[in-house]
């Protein structure tokens, strides 16, 4: 099954999300592979998706985890029931 393409979103854009939405895109962020290297790519794949996070060792995936992180932390946090 393939994964839902992440594109980089703006700060002002990310905060007129749900905090439902935003924990969705954590968790996407999360399933990406750790580097390029570690993936079972070929090395002419290396930069057919520009744009795109791909890989946790990224600078773009670093800063979108950071900003989610970042309004994440402004929200209100509801225990689980037990």
């Amino acid at each position: 099954m393939k994964r839902k393409k992440i594109f980089p979103m703006s700060q002002e854009e990310l905060e007129t999300y749900p905090t439902k939405r935003l924990l969705a895109r954590l968790k996407s962020l999360h399933q990406c592979e750790q580097s390029f290297e570690l993936s079972d790519r070929d090395e002419s794949e290396r930069n057919l998706n520009i744009g795109i996070i791909e890989f946790k060792e990224s600078v773009e995936w670093q800063t979108e985890y950071d900003k989610l992180k970042e309004i994440l932390e402004t929200r209100k946090h509801i225990p689980k029931k037990k």
